[in-house]
């Protein structure tokens, strides 16, 4: 695995434990953590050199999928839902959840695709 990948899951990671330890505040907050951390330690697998790549594509799959049931919130969603850490209102939650489930989507699906087997 290229050393350029190993840093980006190092940051991935970060960025992803920072995710889950923001989420005690979130009405539902044992699904976003245990989500932000799925993507994190499939991260840290991958930082670690023991990428595992079916079981990060199949996460992207899921994390896929979860993105498209909930993408419409992105249309016509207040900016004020990305402008602040803190939450200023009820609405600013599904577009918040729907960009990080996009997030988490295109970093897990890019990381299998880059660390699976070559032939």
């Amino acid at each position: 695995m290229a050393v350029g990948i190993r840093g980006w899951a190092i940051l991935f990671f970060l960025l992803f434990v920072v995710a889950a330890a923001v989420q005690w505040n979130d009405p539902d907050p044992l699904v976003w953590i245990l989500t932000y951390a799925t993507g994190a330690a499939l991260s840290l697998a991958a930082a670690i050199g023991h990428p595992l790549p079916r079981v990060t594509g199949a996460a992207g799959l899921v994390f896929g999928l979860a993105f498209v049931s909930s993408a419409a919130s992105l249309v016509d969603a207040p900016t004020a839902a990305f402008t602040s850490f803190g939450m200023r209102a009820p609405v600013h939650e599904a577009p918040r959840e729907a960009a990080g489930l996009g997030l988490l989507c295109a970093w897990t699906v890019f990381l299998a695709w880059r660390t699976r087997p070559r032939a």
